[in-house]
């Protein structure tokens, strides 16, 4: 493994790794700025027969450049980047033509991050207190193309639909019930570029914490909020 303080690790070409011939492999990106997590996680799906690891980086921005770089089937981000954060980096990839799966993999994982993922495009959302053997299933389902993010509970998702505008309340309902991006741009007779401006305002009014202002440089350049503060414990959204 390389030095941790390296932006990109890649894979050696003649490293060795578990391979069967009659296995597909699962390409995966490993995303996390955290070194002892980033080397769990590299450790435990290089022993799996049907992934292989083909980059671990650890911040937002070089996610996105190995992304466009290299043929990736599912990344694994983290939410918390140091910087731009994985909701951030899963819009990105969620741009590209090829579209890797994505699971935002969590240690404050909550109903209220499974709302942003919604928005996000992610495809799954997972608390770092799992099981490693969770992990890998899930890895392998959202390859297979299922979506594993959990059900907003009506209290939560009303109190932050009141969030949002008119024009982006009926927006916010149809993505939390899982309806296909392009069939939400038919519904509402707008363009797949009017349909991503509105997820990245909209983001940046569900990710914040109660009592909490949006960051006025965000909203004058449109660029995503950076979410929670690094190292600080989301606290329960409430009324």
């Amino acid at each position: 493994m390389s030095s941790a303080t390296r932006t990109v690790e890649t894979r050696s070409p003649g490293r060795e790794r578990a391979t069967d011939s009659t296995l597909q492999q699962i390409r995966v990106l490993v995303v996390d700025d955290h070194p002892a997590v980033r080397l769990g996680l590299v450790q435990l799906l290089e022993g799996q027969r049907d992934f292989s690891v083909e980059s671990v980086c650890v911040n937002a921005e070089a996610a996105v450049a190995q992304a466009e770089h290299e043929r990736i089937d599912v990344a694994v981000l983290d939410y918390h980047l140091g910087g731009r954060n994985g909701l951030w980096v899963c819009r990105r990839l969620k741009r590209m033509a090829r579209q890797p799966r994505v699971i935002i993999f969590s240690a404050f994982a909550n109903d209220h991050l499974a709302a942003c993922c919604a928005v996000a495009g992610a495809d799954a959302l997972l608390n770092k207190g799992v099981l490693g053997s969770e992990l890998c299933d899930v890895v392998r389902a959202v390859a297979r193309g299922r979506r594993l993010l959990p059900r907003v509970p009506p209290p939560l998702a009303g109190m932050l639909r009141r969030r949002l505008d008119d024009a982006e309340q009926p927006l916010f309902g149809m993505l939390l019930a899982r309806i296909p991006r392009g069939e939400i741009g038919q519904i509402l007779r707008i363009s797949a570029r009017e349909l991503d401006s509105r997820e990245s305002g909209m983001l940046r009014k569900l990710e914040l914490l109660p009592g909490e202002a949006p960051d006025p440089m965000a909203i004058e350049t449109g660029s995503t909020w950076t979410g929670w503060s690094p190292g600080r414990r989301p606290a329960p959204v409430a009324e």
